[in-house]
Formats: structure tokens, sequence, C-alpha cells
């Protein structure tokens, strides 16, 4: 009798667990029409919204990505971009060197731009700067005003979850993405996230390379925040 109730007790769980799993795939079936909806609103409104307009100041690390006949090489980029500073480094990273070894056996190259009219290519561990008239300045945030729309389009790219070179919270991002494009000027193409505009990667047509979001941080706006001044600073060799 006693395994007859424990028995019995179960009928009920496994009732309530039927009814819970019917309402789970009906929940998941709306869930998916609702995704459907808002992907078809997306993408639809990839084609009217204007471009992005970048903060003040972030961070950015990304892969570079050269094409089969780009003058470039594979590495990773950090950049720290501050428009109330008139200031933007990027650091290079290169992948490899012709022998395979480690990027953290090669040197790496600083550029840094300034609104002073003045940009610096220099190699910290080499103590060598090549400095260069830069009268045009650092891009302004609404550079991409203008830009022509390229519509929505999916990424299906995997972001590194964990990386050496991270500059904030790591984002998971493995599953496909709906992004939205815009080209502007025979320069390039820029691609931002559907929903939430952060920037997913870039293509430079000169360059014949993307540039492949890794982590993306939004620094202080109302004065630079985060970013350390330093940064900007050339170094006395320059």
């Amino acid at each position: 009798r006693k395994q007859q109730q424990l028995r019995l007790s179960h009928v009920p769980v496994i009732t309530a667990t039927i009814a819970e799993t019917k309402s789970s795939a009906s929940d998941r079936n709306d869930d998916d029409d609702d995704d459907d909806s808002l992907s078809s609103s997306l993408s639809s409104s990839c084609w009217d919204r204007s471009p992005p307009i970048w903060p003040r100041s972030f961070i950015i690390a990304q892969d570079r990505v050269p094409d089969i006949d780009s003058r470039a090489s594979p590495a990773t980029t950090i950049t720290y971009y501050d428009y109330n500073e008139g200031a933007n480094l990027i650091q290079i990273f290169p992948s490899s060197t012709d022998d395979g070894s480690s990027s953290s056996k090669v040197k790496v190259t600083w550029d840094l731009e300034l609104n002073t009219g003045k940009s610096y290519y220099f190699t910290p561990s080499e103590r060598k700067c090549t400095p260069v008239d830069f009268p045009v300045g650092i891009l302004r945030p609404n550079w991409l005003e203008g830009a022509t729309p390229l519509g929505p389009s999916m990424s299906t790219w995997r972001r590194t979850t964990s990386s050496s070179y991270n500059t904030g919270d790591d984002v998971d991002s493995t599953a496909d993405r709906l992004v939205c494009g815009w080209t502007k000027a025979d320069f390039i193409d820029y691609y931002a996230d559907a929903e939430t505009n952060v920037p997913d990667s870039w293509y430079f047509h000169t360059m014949k390379a993307s540039f492949r979001v890794l982590n993306y941080t939004v620094t202080n706006e109302d004065g630079g925040g985060s970013i350390d001044a330093d940064l900007f600073e050339p170094p006395d060799y320059c």
C-alpha cells in the first residue's frame, strides 16, 4: 500500500510536468513568433534608420582580418577614442611573425592621431617614431552622417568571449547576429548590431581588411573618464 501511495503521489507531478511542458512549448512558439516579428521589424528599420553616432569616448578591441590580396597582416587592435581629448590611439598587436612566433614576441605599433594636426607612428620597444602631418584631425562622433544604407545582413563570425586584449566586459555573442550596414565614400562599410547599435565590424575598402569587434566599452562621456590621458602624449623620442 505504501508503494502504491508513492506511485500515486507522483501522478499529479507527472501530469503537471506534461502540462508545463505543453505550456513551455507554447511559450517557446510565442517567443519564436515574437523573435521573428522583432527580427522582421529590425530588418526593415535598417533601411530607414540614421547611421550610428559614436559616443565621445570608448575603447574597442578588434581582430584585423585582411583579404587574401591585402597588404595588411592579421592583427589584434585596441583603439582608445576620446573626442573630448581630441585624440585617437590605435595599438596594433601582430598576430604572428613570419616564422610563426606569437604576438608577444613581436613589436607593437602605436598609431596616435591628434586634433593638433599631427599623427605619430611609433614602436615603444624600439623607441622609433615617425611624425606625420595630420591636418584633418580625428573622426567626429557623427562621421558616418550621409552614409548610404546597405540594409540588414547576418553577422556569422564568432566573437571571442575571453581575450588577452580584453578592455571591458566580455561579450557572449556566439550566435549569428542581425546587423545593419552603411557604406561611405568608397572608404568604409560599417556594421552595427540591429538591436543595440553596438559596433559589430567594419571593412576598409583601400586596406582590404575587416575589423571584427571583440570587446567594446563606452567610457565616461562627460570628460574622457577611464581612458588614461597619458596614452595620448607622444613619447619624448618623437
